[in-house]
C-alpha cells in the first residue's frame, strides 16, 4: 500500500503553512480556553509576541485550527499506514492501531481535544479536506477488519461500524489517560485490544 494519503483540490490553491511553534501555542490555548472563547492576543502573548505581529504569519484564527487539524490527521495516517504494511495478521493489525492511538493520545493530548471538540469549527472547503482525511483513516481500519472477515478470523459484521466502535475506545482517551498514570499507552491498548479481539473473534 502506498504511504501517501489522497491530496484532496483545494480550488483556492494550499492553506499558508503555519510555523510550528505558532501551532504548539494555538494548541495549548485552543485546548485550555476553548476555540470560540479563545483569542489571537492569548497566542500572540503566549508566542512573546505583538499580535499585529502575528497577523504576519497568520490571516485568521481559522487558519490556526485548520494547521492543528491537518498537522494531527497527517501524522495519524502516516503512522497507521505503518501497521497496515506490516505481515501480520489482522488481530495483530488491530493491536498495533490501539497502540499507535493511544500513544497519539499521550503524546498530544491538548492537541487531541481540539481536534475532537472544536472539528465542527473548520468550515467550507477546508472541512471537507479535513473529512476526507478522516474518512481515509477510518478505512484503513476499516479494512483491517474487512480482511480479517474474509479470512475467517473475525465474525461477519459491518467493518465500517467495527472500526468506529475500535476507534472510539482509543479516542475518548484524551478524557481520561494520564501519562504519569498506573498504565503505559501501550498497556491500555493492548486492554481495549483484548476487549476488541474477543468482540471480532470468530467462533
Amino acid at each position: 500500500m502506498s504511504r501517501t494519503a489522497p491530496t484532496p483540490s483545494t480550488g483556492g490553491g494550499p492553506p499558508p503553512k503555519v510555523r510550528a511553534d505558532i501551532i504548539e501555542a494555538a494548541t495549548r490555548v485552543f485546548s485550555e480556553r476553548g476555540y470560540h472563547a479563545a483569542s489571537m492576543a492569548e497566542i500572540a502573548e503566549l508566542l512573546g509576541m505583538r499580535k499585529p505581529s502575528l497577523y504576519h504569519h497568520v490571516r485568521k484564527k481559522e487558519d490556526l485550527l485548520f494547521a492543528i487539524h491537518e498537522q494531527l490527521i497527517d501524522e495519524l495516517i502516516d503512522e497507521t499506514m505503518g501497521v497496515l504494511s506490516t505481515s501480520g495478521d489482522p488481530a495483530e493489525k488491530v493491536r498495533g492501531v490501539l497502540r499507535v492511538a493511544l500513544s497519539f493520545v499521550a503524546r498530544h493530548r491538548d492537541g487531541v481535544t481540539v481536534f475532537l471538540q472544536e472539528r465542527q469549527a473548520v468550515s467550507g472547503e477546508r472541512w471537507n479536506e479535513l473529512v476526507v482525511k478522516r474518512d481515509f483513516y477510518e478505512q484503513m481500519v476499516s479494512r483491517i477488519i474487512a480482511e480479517g472477515s474474509a479470512t475467517g478470523t473475525f465474525v461477519a459484521v459491518s467493518p465500517t461500524i467495527a472500526a468506529k466502535a475500535v476507534l472510539a475506545m482509543a479516542n475518548w482517551g484524551y478524557t481520561w489517560f494520564q501519562p504519569d498514570g498506573a498504565l503505559s499507552a501501550e498497556e491500555v491498548a493492548d486492554t481495549f485490544a483484548e476487549i476488541a479481539l474477543r468482540g471480532l473473534e470468530a467462533r
